[in-house]
């Protein structure tokens, strides 16, 4: 079995008020910007590129970069650690991510989260994540390949007539205990 395994909001707590998301809030109000400013900026900038750089947005409100290292380096503290704990017992040549996102911020937040080195491969798109998804489908078409994401519409355009050897996991509320229900027993 390979499974693939998205970032934000499955192997990291990005979007949780009081995880990541909180961690740059609180951090920038303390420079005088406020949550309110931040979800505009947020919501204008996803509107038209599609992606968002947290040094982009420090640029734009003039906060000095400094600050960037400062949010950054708190990575590590928002790592969803009971499925660390899984895709240990999985292995690393089992174990991918694919995540959506502007490429340097991503690679940034996943090896400052201290987890990359427990992937094989780590692929970041700005698109779709199918053509990424259904490379290691084929790749691997005589295995079953799992892939968990926290957001349905990124199982929507896969192939699943042409890759059966793809099953999909949304990681939701129980998302943790349908990968459970699904891992071999050892």
């Amino acid at each position: 079995m390979k499974f693939i395994f998205d970032f934000d909001d499955v192997l990291f707590h990005t979007n949780d008020i009081n995880k990541f998301r909180g961690n740059i809030y609180s951090k920038l109000k303390r420079v005088g910007i406020l949550p309110d400013s931040i979800k505009e900026y947020i919501e204008k900038e996803r509107e038209s590129k599609d992606s968002f750089s947290l040094k982009t947005m420090l640029a734009h409100f003039f906060v000095p970069e400094s600050l960037y290292e400062e949010i950054m380096c708190e990575c590590k503290n928002f790592v969803n650690l009971d499925l660390i704990e899984i895709i240990k017992k999985i292995g690393k040549k089992n174990c991918f991510i694919i995540s959506y996102g502007q490429k340097e911020y991503q690679q940034n937040k996943i090896e400052r989260a201290g987890i990359a080195p427990l992937f094989s491969e780590i692929i970041i798109v700005l698109k779709s994540k199918k053509g990424a998804v259904e490379k290691i489908c084929d790749r691997y078409k005589n295995e079953e390949v799992i892939f968990i994401d926290d957001k349905a519409h990124h199982f929507q355009d896969l192939d699943f007539k042409k890759y059966p050897n793809l099953k999909t996991i949304l990681y939701d509320g129980q998302g943790l205990e349908k990968l459970e229900a699904i891992l071999p027993q050892s």
